[in-house]
């Protein structure tokens, strides 16, 4: 039996409903005002403190300043004062070196370093490069440059020294894990990154990632097209110490290795959530597949190798990885300077998320700093975790 209802009721409810609506706008506006006006409070007790101390320091200092030190040294201390562990600001220099590495050429001698007590530690040595042909290593100790020690120069100046003109020449002294020194002249030039460096193993396809950067899917396409045409059995992929990257060349080598899928969502600051990466096509790959990881396994390296574990059924070997779904996005600005901070989360649409908790292998084979140091590419016999990826892929 269907009820009337009076005009005068349905009046009030309406009415009802509209200051309902009213007053949850009027909260929510109010709230956004509150944060807005609290926000710029802060700005403005942050910018006047600084300019009381600045009139002081330019009126009554000693010491003279250095404008560019200055300005570095207040967004450095920017960074430090927020919660984003993975922000970063950027000189001019050293955002110029980023996107070099990103594009994939550089110029330079072939060494990554960074300070380690008073000296540098070389933490990466390019292929084709000045420092490879001198047989320098991963972890060996730059003590002197020109001549000069490190102790004296200080790491910050030694770093720039590194740097240089293509074509240019310096000389670094060594010392390697046995603390035997040495000294070798090293030249600056053009280096094209090779990102996705690979072996054939016992009829398997090795691949080892060190980024994902703007050639590193041509370089895969090149190495899938070879070994596809040799019929292999199948592919090891390794990311051990794989930290950074770009998302668009990852993804393109996972629509080769994944049928059409989303992969994983990403939640940005305003609490709005979409698709992060999606897979548009049929995987052109259908052979058993393994990935090798470690504790530097990060963030996309680590989506890599569980939408592989999701999607393509492959194995992971090695060790838990280091548990970082935060992406970072990098605005630069007209002084050639930029600043990168953590603008979203990212979430697997099968696994839980790696957030903190990292991704734990299929195969646990724990791997020691000494050890690592000792493994050469592709050294089946030292390296225990590309062993035993080689012992599981053979069983699928």
């Amino acid at each position: 039996m269907n009820k009337k209802v009076s005009l005068g009721v349905t009046v009030s409810l309406i009415a009802v409903a509209c200051a309902i609506t009213f007053v949850l706008t009027m909260t929510v506006s109010l709230n956004m005002y509150n944060s807005m006006v609290s926000g710029m409070q802060e700005r403005e007790t942050i910018n006047a403190k600084i300019k009381e101390i600045d009139t002081f320091i330019r009126a009554e200092s000693i010491y003279s300043i250095d404008e560019t030190d200055l300005l570095g040294g207040i967004m450095d201390g920017y960074i430090t004062g927020i919660e984003d562990k993975y922000a970063q600001y950027y000189t001019a220099d050293e955002y110029y070196k980023l996107q070099q590495i990103k594009s994939g050429v550089i110029i330079g001698t072939g060494i990554v370093a960074q300070a380690k007590g008073d000296y540098l530690e070389i933490t990466e040595v390019y292929e084709d490069s000045s420092a490879k042909v001198q047989e320098l290593s991963k972890g060996d100790t730059i003590t002197a440059i020109d001549k000069t020690s490190v102790l004296e120069l200080g790491t910050d100046k030694a770093l720039e020294m590194l740097d240089g003109e293509e074509g240019t020449k310096l000389t670094v002294t060594v010392m390697a894990a046995d603390s035997s020194e040495r000294e070798v002249t090293l030249i600056r030039e053009k280096i094209e990154l090779v990102s996705a460096k690979d072996a054939l193993i016992d009829g398997y396809a090795y691949i080892r990632f060190t980024t994902f950067n703007d050639t590193t899917d041509e370089q895969f396409a090149q190495l899938i097209d070879k070994y596809e045409s040799q019929s292999v059995l199948g592919y090891i992929f390794d990311v051990r110490d794989v930290s950074d990257g770009d998302v668009e060349p990852m993804a393109a080598i996972l629509n080769r290795l994944v049928d059409k899928q989303v992969l994983a969502n990403q939640i940005k600051a305003d609490g709005s959530e979409s698709v992060f990466i999606e897979t548009d096509s049929s995987a052109s790959i259908k052979k058993p597949m393994a990935v090798i990881t470690n504790s530097s396994t990060s963030c996309l390296a680590e989506l890599f190798a569980v939408s592989l574990r999701d999607y393509a059924g492959a194995s992971v070997i090695g060790t838990k990885t280091a548990g970082k779904a935060e992406i970072q996005t990098v605005r630069s600005f007209k002084d050639g300077s930029a600043v990168s901070a953590s603008t979203a989360r990212i979430y697997p649409t099968k696994s839980p998320s790696f957030e903190k908790s990292g991704i734990t292998p299929d195969y646990v084979v724990e791997l020691n700093q000494q050890q690592a140091q000792v493994i050469q590419f592709a050294d089946t016999e030292k390296d225990t975790q590309l062993h035993k990826a080689l012992e599981i892929i053979a069983t699928k």
